[in-house]
């Protein structure tokens, strides 16, 4: 994925690192271990991290960072808004980041503004969307840096009969084509073997052109983030980004 990619400033790898309990014996860290993606949003003054609710199953939100660069890292802040439901098929989370987080994160990010949120966006069998994030086995440690690989694909829409008999509607969640013999990665071949292990691209956007229909255009909204992958039935499922609309509205201006 090329670096000038419009979506990759706007789009994050998630790290497993918790803060050492440092001892006379035990004065390093283990190194962060990549675990998912998320966006970079911005409504009006604030600004946010939003992810998936699953990726903080078992840990802390403060035990995981946002690498910026070498030996440099941002630390989560144990605030956050979960937004699910009983079923576990929104699986969202919100954070709001502020002060030093959000200028170290400027220095290397950008915010991605709510006009560019599609909330109001019904999801069209015919228009191509877009997937995109980290898959954490195409981020490798070579000591001391990560080498960190991008991964998107433009599909459709593949409707799925019983898709409340696996926990979902179409409500909340939408359903996108995975087919490993047709999807490969953004710049290959669009007809090259895909990825078989998608873990890591949870909390990833799901993008829409702004022109529908033309596929390479670099204007895009943000349209769902992605929460789960459903690959031996062809499909990943995400999450529909007005779900977020009302959440934002708590945090004053």
């Amino acid at each position: 994925m090329v670096e000038e990619f419009p979506v990759l400033k706007y789009t994050v790898q998630l790290y497993y690192s918790p803060e050492s309990k440092e001892t006379e014996d035990d004065c390093e860290r283990d190194p962060p271990i990549q675990i998912a993606s998320g966006v970079l949003i911005k409504n009006t003054s604030k600004f946010f991290l939003l992810t998936c609710k699953h990726v903080f199953d078992n840990i802390k939100v403060e035990d995981v960072v946002i690498l910026t660069s070498w030996g440099f890292a941002v630390r989560l802040p144990n605030e956050v808004q979960f937004i699910n439901n009983g079923n576990d098929s929104i699986d969202l989370t919100l954070i709001q980041l502020k002060a030093e987080r959000v200028d170290h994160l400027k220095a290397h990010y950008s915010f991605l503004p709510k006009k560019k949120l599609g909330f109001k966006h019904i999801f069209d069998e015919d228009l191509w969307y877009m997937m995109f994030g980290f898959i954490n086995k195409r981020t490798t440690l070579k000591s001391p840096e990560f080498y960190v690989e991008s991964f998107g694909f433009l599909t459709f829409i593949r409707r799925y009969k019983k898709i409340e008999k696996i926990g979902f509607n179409y409500e909340n969640n939408i359903t996108l084509e995975y087919n490993r013999r047709k999807q490969g990665n953004f710049n290959d071949d669009l007809s090259s073997f895909g990825y078989k292990d998608l873990k890591g691209l949870s909390g990833g956007g799901i993008w829409l052109s702004e022109e529908g229909k033309t596929p390479g255009t670099f204007n895009y909204i943000l349209v769902g983030i992605m929460i789960e992958e459903r690959i031996d039935r062809g499909f990943v499922i995400g999450t529909q980004i007005h779900l977020i609309e009302k959440s934002l509205t708590q945090y004053p201006q």
